[in-house]
């Protein structure tokens, strides 16, 4: 069997073209990271104690955390700092099956209508765009600041 074979020209060589530096925004994952220290910093200086009511005979440990009283994972209210106050390693993984401990101390401290508050907020919010993290991260340092700012006076 016969085949014509058509050549084509050889493609130019051409020179790479000059890569221009490129301004990376932050990842998600950075300015999540960066909130939540700032957020524990204050949650942490502001509650100074593990803010669980537990009797001591449940065990408290003394590894200081920023716990939550709704989850996390509901980005709407991770960083809302009614929803953050100082928990020991102990009760904040207790927190996780026994929550009415925690809750029942929330709603003597800030009521009902809080507590209610935080969990239509929850339900209904959305968790923060990127540009939001970055603005959240300005205000938690302002917060953090006149904090500082305040034990140095105090």
């Amino acid at each position: 069997m016969n085949l014509d074979v058509v050549r084509s020209k050889p493609k130019p060589i051409r020179a790479p073209k000059e890569k221009k530096p490129v301004v990376k925004a932050s990842s998600r994952g950075s300015l999540i990271t960066k909130a939540h220290a700032v957020m524990r910093d204050i949650v942490l200086d502001r509650d100074l104690k593990c803010v669980c009511p537990v009797p001591p005979a449940k065990g408290h440990t003394a590894t200081r955390q920023a716990g939550h009283i709704i989850t996390s994972t509901k980005g709407s209210v991770r960083f809302d700092l009614y929803n953050v106050h100082e928990q020991c390693s102990g009760c904040n993984q207790r927190h996780i099956n026994f929550q009415h401990y925690y809750i029942d101390w929330f709603l003597e401290k800030f009521g009902q209508g809080e507590y209610h508050r935080l969990v239509y907020e929850a339900d209904n919010g959305k968790p923060l765009k990127t540009y939001e993290l970055e603005e959240l991260i300005v205000q938690l340092g302002k917060i953090r600041n006149k904090q500082l700012a305040d034990m140095l006076v105090g």
